[in-house]
């Protein structure tokens, strides 16, 4: 007669293996740690996990839908706490690795097969927690996502038009972003070449975040109108954003056309509209230059006078209608004219430049005053002379990069 061999139940000791699979993780993958939540909170997961895991191996049959809950709540909470995904997986087989450990251990008595069975149920346990865990995980990971850009898109938005910002706006914006306004910010606008693929430059502000992280406690970014501005606060103080923008962007557009312009620091975030504004006008005087590749940077401070005179086109536009275009017939005069202002009106200079003799010189600047007004021996009307040069310069380029 033949008598059935008995099978132990499965009774290990939970607290020292909840013990052992916290040690496993904490401080050990990134987020598992004080700054993203308690260790206190830690224990009960593991716990709950492993006591689900001993329930399936005593029963022999997989866990319910019910019972898989907890790990959609815990996805749910690793992602509100910034916690890597990849970290809560890792915990996840830790857990699992110290309880198959734990089984293997106490079954070496048991009938092959019905081990065999019990390491499956495990196996099978942790894996249905961990899909359960990153479904909800990617759900909550994209809702906030979501949140935040409209957020960041609202905050840009609202400073950079220049309206009046309460302070229960700016709170909740504060609050949502988790960002600190007390401290010096900095706008900087990104604008694409003509055949910029409007998706590359999503990819590239998401490449930029992560470039500047080192240098940056805060970053926030806005769609203003065709335009990308970005609101940054700064690590330390002595760093200069066209500094780590120069060497940021070409790392990232080795062949797209980006433009590039920067605004001056604010005192805080509140003040910070000024600066978005001082962007745009510098990313705008930027984008009228040529560009064959890569990227081109332009501090707000460094093109003032593109700016003056972009801001006021058809005062800019007279100004080469009265003072250049009368010289279109006359290139030698238009040469010259150039020629002397980039010899600080120095007509020996301009005569071994041209290859002509001074007293040539002085002959078409009697004519150049004769067809257009411009005494170009005197400052005032070499200063008309040089803006007028510069528009139309800023114009062509323009017009020159549009055709492209």
């Amino acid at each position: 007669m033949m008598v059935s061999q008995h099978l132990p139940d499965y009774a290990p000791d939970l607290v020292e293996l909840t013990q052992r699979a916290a040690e496993l993780m904490w401080h050990i993958y990134p987020g598992y740690s004080e700054d993203r939540f308690g260790h206190d909170e830690l224990m009960p997961s593991v716990r709950a996990n492993l006591d689900l895991a001993v329930a399936v191996v005593r029963r022999n049959r997989e866990p319910t839908a019910a019972e898989l809950a907890p790990a959609r709540a815990l996805g749910t909470r690793r992602a509100s706490q910034s916690v890597p995904l990849e970290s809560v997986i890792q915990a996840y087989r830790s857990t699992e690795r110290v309880i198959l450990l734990d089984l293997v251990a106490d079954s070496r008595a048991w009938p092959q097969q019905q081990a065999n069975r019990r390491a499956d149920l495990v196996i099978t346990t942790f894996d249905l927690l961990t899909d359960e865990m990153i479904n909800a995980y990617r759900d909550t990971s994209s809702a906030i996502e979501a949140t935040r850009r409209r957020t960041e898109n609202e905050l840009v938005n609202a400073l950079a038009s220049g309206h009046p910002v309460t302070s229960a706006e700016l709170q909740q914006w504060v609050h949502t972003l988790q960002i600190d306004a007390a401290v010096n910010w900095f706008a900087f606008a990104l604008l694409g070449g003509n055949q910029a693929d409007p998706l590359d430059l999503q990819r590239l502000r998401r490449r930029l975040a992560a470039q500047l992280q080192p240098h940056t406690t805060h970053i926030v970014f806005g769609d203003v109108g065709e335009a990308t501005v970005a609101l940054a606060a700064l690590r330390s103080a002595g760093t200069e954003p066209r500094a780590i923008l120069s060497q940021a962007l070409p790392n990232l557009s080795s062949t797209t056309v980006i433009y590039c312009g920067i605004g001056q620091f604010s005192d805080n975030l509140a003040a910070a509209g000024e600066s978005c504004r001082q962007s745009l006008e510098a990313v705008r005087a930027a984008a009228a230059g040529t560009a064959a590749s890569g990227a081109t940077i332009v501090d707000y401070r460094e093109a003032l006078l593109e700016i003056l005179l972009s801001s006021r086109p058809a005062v800019a536009d007279t100004l080469v209608t009265t003072r250049l275009r009368p010289l279109s017939d006359h290139p030698h005069l238009a040469q010259t004219m150039e020629a002397l202002l980039a010899n600080d009106l120095s007509q020996s200079r301009v005569a071994r430049e041209l290859f002509v003799h001074v007293n040539t010189v002085n002959h078409r600047v009697k004519r150049i005053r004769e067809i257009t007004g411009l005494d170009l021996t005197r400052f005032p009307d070499a200063m008309e002379a040089a803006l007028a040069l510069r528009w139309h310069r800023l114009t062509e380029q323009g017009r020159t990069a549009t055709a492209r």
